[in-house]
C-alpha cells in the first residue's frame, strides 16, 4: 500500500538560522505536513526568529547548548516516531526542495525492484553556486556506498531495527557510520535521480596545481578535527567489512591535506587540528571537542 504525506515527518536541524533558512522552511512546508526543527544552541534572537518568522505550523525543540548533528537528528527521528511517522526526511537548514521533491522521492523508494531492503533513499545534489551536480559514492549495480545526510528519506523501521545516529562521533562521519551500518545489514542505499535538492556543502574554492583545477574545501580547523578523528572511529568498526571503501576515504584525507597545506588560509592551525584528530581517533576519544 502506497504511503501518503500524513506518513511523513521532516526533520531540520538548525544552528544560528538566519532568512535564508526561513525561505528553505516555507519551501518544504509546501510539501511536508509534519515538520520537526530541532535547534541546537542558537542565540535567543535567533530561536525567537524561527518561532515568529518561519511559515506555518511545525514543532520545534530547543537546545540550550549545541549537542552535535547527532544528537539533534536522533530527537527529530523521536519526534516523528511518536508521531507514529512511517516516513522521515533529514534536512540540514541550507538545504532547499525544488518542485515535487518529496513525491518523487517517496514515488522512487516504494516502487524501485528493491524497495523491500532500501533502507536510505537520497536525491540528486546540485550545488547552485557552481553550477554542478554532487555525485555520491556508487556500486556497479547502481546502489551506493555511503549516503549524504540533508535531504535523505529512511522508512521508519530502519531506526526501530538499526538504531538512531552515533551521539559520540557529535558531527562528521555521522552519515556513513550509518550508511555503513544498514549496508552490513545486507540494506541497500540508492539514489532518486528525479528528485533535487540544493546542496551547497562547505565553501570550497578553485585552484590550478600542474596544470590541472584543483578544488580545496576550505573546512574549519574544528570540523577538520571531527572528519579525521571520527574517520578512524567508524574505520576501527567497518574495516573488515568495507576495507575499499575505508581506504578511499583515507586517501582523500590524504588529498585534502596537501590542498590545505597548499592553498587554504590559515593552514597551520587546520593542519595541526587534522593530526590532532587522527591522535585522539587513535585513542579512542568520542564526543565533543574539549579545547583544554
Amino acid at each position: 500500500m502506497q504511503s501518503s504525506l500524513q506518513d511523513v515527518c521532516a526533520v531540520v536541524v538548525s544552528y544560528h538560522p538566519d532568512d535564508a533558512v526561513l525561505q528553505n522552511l516555507a519551501l518544504l512546508r509546501q510539501q511536508v505536513e509534519t515538520i520537526v526543527v530541532v535547534d541546537n544552541g542558537s542565540t535567543a534572537e535567533e530561536v525567537a526568529m524561527l518561532r515568529e518568522r518561519a511559515p506555518g505550523n511545525f514543532h520545534l525543540i530547543e537546545n540550550t547548548q549545541n549537542l552535535g548533528i547527532a544528537t539533534a537528528l536522533n530527537q527529530g527521528v523521536r519526534y516523528a516516531q511518536a508521531q507514529k511517522a512511517q516516513w522521515v526526511f533529514l534536512f540540514d537548514q541550507d538545504s532547499s526542495v525544488t518542485e515535487g521533491f518529496v513525491e518523487q522521492m517517496l514515488c522512487f523508494a516504494q516502487e524501485t525492484p528493491f524497495a523491500q531492503k532500501l533502507a536510505i533513499t537520497v536525491p540528486r545534489y546540485f550545488d547552485s553556486r557552481y553550477g554542478h551536480v554532487l555525485t555520491p559514492p556508487g556500486e556497479s549495480d547502481g546502489t551506493l556506498d555511503a549516503a549524504t545526510t540533508s535531504g535523505s528519506l529512511t522508512p521508519m523501521w530502519v531506526f526501530e531495527q538499526a538504531g538512531l545516529f552515533a551521539d559520540e562521533l557529535f558531527i562528521d562521519g555521522v552519515d556513513y557510520e550509518y550508511s555503513l551500518r544498514v549496508r552490513e545489514r545486507g540494506w541497500v542505499i540508492a539514489e532518486c535521480m528525479n528528485a533535487v535538492l540544493m546542496h551547497s556543502p562547505g565553501t570550497p574554492t578553485y585552484h590550478s596545481f600542474l596544470g590541472r583545477k584543483v578544488q580545496a574545501a576550505n573546512y574549519s580547523p574544528i570540523r577538520r578535527y571531527y572528519q579525521e578523528r571520527n574517520k578512524i572511529w567508524v574505520t576501527r568498526r567497518y574495516w573488515k567489512r568495507f576495507l575499499p571503501f575505508m581506504l578511499g576515504q583515507f586517501a582523500i584525507s590524504a588529498k585534502d591535506l596537501l590542498k590545505m597545506a597548499l592553498f587554504e588560509p590559515d593552514r597551520g592551525k587546520k593542519i595541526r587540528f587534522f593530526f590532532r584528530g587522527v591522535g585522539h581517533g587513535l585513542r579512542g576519544k568520542t564526543g565533543a571537542y574539549n579545547a583544554r
